[in-house]
């Protein structure tokens, strides 16, 4: 397993994305929802992988929801970077991470690929992200 790290500009919001797929491999996601589009999201995610969000200090970071309130989208407040989506599910928190927020994201030359979700109920949402994100786990302080 290689482990990519990066985080928000002010280090606030770190991230460590370890998976055994190499930067080729993948196609990064770039939801058309307005949302994302405003952040021109490009998304990565392993299901056989573990991503680790660490939050220094909470209170500076936004878990904003939108949509139908599965997600939080974590964005640091004091710098705006949007670093990641984390969904709490009861089979196991799953997140992905923007390849813009990882150090070596001149390694993920695939360009994002445009998906449109916006007929997805709940259900077949957790159910797509079950199957397609990364088991994640959110530490807050020094980690």
């Amino acid at each position: 397993m290689t482990v990519y790290r990066g985080g928000c500009h002010c280090g606030n919001i770190r991230v460590a994305f370890e998976t055994g797929r190499a930067p080729g491999d993948f196609t990064p996601q770039a939801c058309q929802c307005g949302f994302c589009r405003k952040h021109g999201t490009a998304a990565l995610s392993d299901p056989d992988g573990k991503l680790t969000f660490t939050i220094e200090d909470p209170d500076n970071a936004s878990l904003y929801r939108h949509g139908l309130g599965l997600t939080d989208f974590i964005i640091c407040r004091t710098c705006g970077v949007y670093v990641g989506a984390h969904m709490p599910d009861p089979k196991g928190d799953i997140a992905n991470v923007m390849v813009n927020a990882l150090d070596d994201r001149e390694r993920f030359t695939n360009p994002p690929q445009p998906v449109v979700r916006t007929e997805e109920d709940e259900e077949s949402k957790r159910v797509r992200r079950r199957r397609q994100w990364t088991p994640s786990t959110i530490v807050t302080g020094s980690g």
